[in-house]
């Protein structure tokens, strides 16, 4: 069995069982995959692939228990690379990070403003998604960590750590008829239409799980990964938008009104996460630390070798330090 026979493995999995566009993306030939794949399969002496004529159709159950110790093999050896980096002190690689729009742009530029000055020759590999993508492409391994909001328990291959606690805002033009209202209940707010973030999967949507309590059914018109997307349809008059209150500026949004939800709707928690298999570098670490400076080197050890997958039991212990790292570094900035 060959190391690349595994790359290759990978690679077909990773391109909808494609060959061809296997070939493409790792820059070898169709041939010769092909043939590295038979062989394989002659050596383990079973099948790994589900085959219509020369076309893979599907992946056999012993080919997914392959595919997953054959991605934890390849990430070892990353790891082992990444090992001799860190020896050399060698901080001049790339540094890959997930993230969805609202933490890339309203969040994290302060971070890694900070971060870049401690490692100025250190490339920073910023990739944006919904957070179903990020997390995808956490699990093929293919970026180092994940910055998003929602869908937790990752699993027990994921390491996920509660950072920060934020709530959204309601959105609507200074003339609109809510802004006559003193208080502003969700049932007042659902008589409107709704713009908001896309819903992967409404069950699991805080919005639509509140109205579900109340017995309230919202008419959700427009959504839209991008908060800056979301206000424009409000100021074209779509409807009443819902974003993440860290997303409303008070000076060029200064002709809608933000009115809180901390009374409508439950708070959403910003979480980072990286894969177990993932050696973590020192600049890693100190990401973390400027990201959450509020986790210990004790606590970030604990969520490293702890094995529970508990969403609940992460936030019960997360509850009591919850922060939002772009007011804190904000007040930083100007104290």
């Amino acid at each position: 069995m060959k190391l690349q026979q595994l790359k290759y493995l990978i690679a077909i999995a990773d391109n909808n069982l494609s060959i061809t566009n296997a070939a493409q993306k790792i820059f070898t030939s169709q041939p010769g995959i092909s043939k590295q794949l038979r062989l394989l399969e002659d050596e383990l002496q079973t099948k790994i692939f589900e085959r219509n004529g020369k076309q893979l159709v599907g992946i056999t159950q012993v080919g997914n228990e392959i595919l997953g110790r054959a991605r934890k093999v390849m990430q070892e050896i990353s790891n082992i690379k990444r090992l001799s980096s860190e020896l050399s002190q060698d901080d001049s690689g790339c540094f890959s990070i997930g993230t969805t729009q609202t933490q890339a742009q309203y969040v994290l530029p302060r971070t890694f403003a900070a971060f870049h000055k401690e490692y100025p020759n250190l490339k920073i590999d910023l990739q944006q998604g919904t957070t179903e993508q990020v997390i995808e492409q956490l699990r093929k391994q293919e970026i180092d960590f994940v910055i998003a909001s929602g869908t937790a328990g990752l699993g027990p291959d994921i390491v996920q750590i509660p950072c920060y606690q934020w709530d959204r805002s309601i959105l609507f033009p200074q003339d609109h008829e809510l802004g006559d209202l003193r208080k502003i209940t969700l049932e007042d707010v659902v008589k409107y239409p709704l713009v908001t973030y896309n819903l992967s999967d409404k069950n699991s949507s805080s919005l639509m799980r509140a109205c579900k309590k109340e017995k309230l059914e919202p008419n959700i018109v427009f959504t839209a990964r991008d908060a800056d997307i979301i206000k424009t349809y409000v100021r074209k008059g779509f409807g009443v938008g819902i974003i993440a209150n860290m997303a409303y500026d008070p000076q060029a949004d200064k002709d809608l009104i933000s009115y809180p939800t901390s009374d409508m709707l439950p708070q959403c928690t910003t979480w980072l996460a990286f894969h177990k298999n993932l050696f973590l570098k020192q600049y890693m670490k100190d990401f973390i630390a400027m990201f959450a400076p509020h986790i210990s080197q004790q606590e970030l050890i604990r969520y490293l070798y702890s094995e529970h997958t508990s969403s609940k039991e992460l936030l019960s212990r997360f509850e009591t330090k919850s922060h939002n790292p772009a007011n804190l570094q904000a007040r930083a900035a100007t104290a």
